[in-house]
């Protein structure tokens, strides 16, 4: 049996209310703040009038400009300025950590006031109940599927972790993670597998709104259905288990748990310890495949890390599916269509539009 890996980008959550990285600044400055949570409204409008003076002030850009500006070309000048302790005109390297943690800030506020409420029984729940079934079906021997992930949200993990039934499977990050709050029912995948279990494997390229790392011992904080990486910005949460084994000597409160969310930059940073075992691991999954399926993904130029892992791991005869809303127009030229064809050359490649929801419905079917 061959195997499947999709791959999924903004496009996937589109149709649940999640803005496009293009559409994110424009979300930033018409966000509602009496739509927001009490203990949010003061850290968004902070950050916010923050965020607008770097953009008229440092970026000299009008106001009516802040849609057309790209989030590119706000990180990586500051990432650029903070890598060579350099200046960015009047911001030293602190101020510009600071504001940049004020960026992240309304980032994760937006995505979660935008996703805060989902209709039920959506194409995300449903393509997550077909891909259950069918590794509930084969059991925790097989390996028939994988995803790879590009987008922060957790519409899809929530949906695949409804649908597994804790004592017979686990959604597996390809790291090794901890349970967030004590208690909760949450193992690593490997650790599942060796108790008999089944595993789903969805790989966050880029982080995830539902993870908190501890800066001291590099644990990977995880829950399920609450966006915890804003916890970072409102209650700055420790790491329990470094309180334990350091209470005695140092009597400290425990490491600062951060949010891992990899912003969208021409200087990604991958050192992080668990994002490399997810990197590596989403390697062998790309060359296992028989079959690719990437869904609502515009496979952008800007992508160069996810564009040399698919170069170096993708089978000659593997067969490539692309599903996209709708054809560009002709007088596109550097279309996304374009870019698919160019870049997997000779292979098997099918164009599917009608967009996400409706290639899941066909599929599930």
């Amino acid at each position: 049996m061959g195997k499947t890996v999709y791959v999924i980008g903004a496009g996937f959550s589109k149709g649940l209310n999640a803005p496009l990285q293009s559409e994110l600044i424009k979300s930033i400055f018409e966000l509602d703040i009496r739509e927001l949570p009490p203990q949010e409204e003061h850290l968004y409008l902070l950050c916010r009038e923050n965020f607008t003076k770097f953009l008229e002030e440092v970026l000299f850009i009008d106001a009516n400009g802040f849609n057309a500006i790209t989030l590119e070309d706000i990180y990586t000048p500051i990432d650029r300025c903070i890598i060579d302790n350099a200046s960015f005109r009047t911001l030293n390297k602190l101020k510009l950590q600071e504001l940049r943690q004020d960026i992240n800030a309304l980032l994760i506020m937006v995505l979660r006031y935008k996703l805060r409420n989902l209709p039920a029984n959506n194409y995300a729940d449903k393509l997550a109940k077909y891909l259950v079934d069918i590794k509930r079906k084969k059991g925790n021997k097989s390996d028939p599927f994988a995803i790879l992930s590009l987008n922060w949200d957790i519409i899809l993990d929530n949906a695949l972790n409804h649908e597994i039934n804790s004592d017979e499977g686990v959604l597996d990050y390809c790291c090794f993670i901890t349970p967030f709050m004590n208690g909760e029912n949450i193992v690593p995948g490997l650790m599942a597998r060796g108790q008999g279990k089944f595993n789903v494997k969805l790989l966050k390229m880029h982080g995830s709104m539902n993870w908190l790392q501890c800066q001291r011992c590099q644990r990977l904080f995880v829950t399920f259905n609450e966006k915890i990486a804003i916890e970072e910005y409102i209650t700055r949460p420790t790491c329990r288990l470094c309180q334990k084994n350091f209470e005695n000597t140092t009597h400290d409160r425990g490491g600062l748990l951060t949010s891992q969310l990899i912003m969208p930059t021409f200087l990604k940073d991958f050192n992080n310890v668990q994002l490399k075992l997810i990197w590596q691991n989403a390697g062998i999954e790309l060359s296992e495949a028989t079959k690719i399926v990437f869904m609502g993904y515009s496979f952008p130029a800007a992508d160069f890390e996810m564009r040399q892992l698919l170069a170096r791991f993708v089978r000659h005869g593997a067969k490539i599916e692309v599903v996209l809303k709708e054809p560009s127009p002709i007088t596109i030229s550097d279309s996304p269509e374009s870019r698919y064809k160019s870049f997997f050359g000779k292979r098997d490649l099918q164009l599917m539009f009608g967009g996400v929801e409706q290639y899941i419905a066909a599929l599930v079917r």
